[in-house]
């Protein structure tokens, strides 16, 4: 049998719980719509894209603000 080592950590979720806080103050602005549809087929997808850039998650073709259009533009299906 394996050993298992049972490891707890009381402050392990306060990184993802600071990152949607983060979030959901950049999304407040735009509660307006009428429908989520279109909310989050826009406007939420785009403010998640932009913070995923300026984290470095998103790995650009180009470096600069070519590149963040270019990559927006890819994730939105427009030609940029």
């Amino acid at each position: 049998s394996k050993d298992v080592e049972h490891r707890t950590s009381k402050y392990r979720k306060n990184v993802i719980a600071a990152d949607h806080g983060a979030l959901k103050r950049a999304i407040r602005p735009a509660r307006g719509f009428q429908r989520m549809t279109t909310a989050s087929a826009t406007t939420i997808n785009g403010f998640e894209v932009m913070r995923m850039i300026r984290r470095g998650r998103y790995i650009l073709q180009q470096p600069g603000t070519a590149g963040e259009v270019r990559r927006v533009g890819q994730r939105f299906g427009l030609a940029a």
